[in-house]
């Protein structure tokens, strides 16, 4: 899947999770990468589940059995303005 494929899925993921202009959205790097590597179906490497605190399992869960939403879990770790 290329970049702009997964981009644009992970764009309408976050729209469809309330997030109204997800492309003026602040996301850290690691939570961007965990979240692209799930939608490819790749696993992320061991520092990024660290940092996104999420367990292995739970980040590669495919997308509509993945309980809660991504946009509610990245919120709450994004930087502060």
């Amino acid at each position: 899947m290329s970049i702009n494929a997964l981009m644009a899925t992970l764009v309408a993921e976050l729209t469809a999770d309330e997030i109204p202009t997800p492309l003026a959205e602040r996301f850290t790097l690691a939570h961007v990468w965990a979240d692209l590597a799930r939608l490819a179906g790749e696993t992320p490497p061991a520092s990024v589940l660290a940092l996104v605190g999420e367990s292995l399992d739970t980040i590669c869960e495919p997308l509509p059995q993945r309980p809660g939403s991504y946009a509610e879990h990245a919120l709450q770790f994004a930087p502060a303005d």
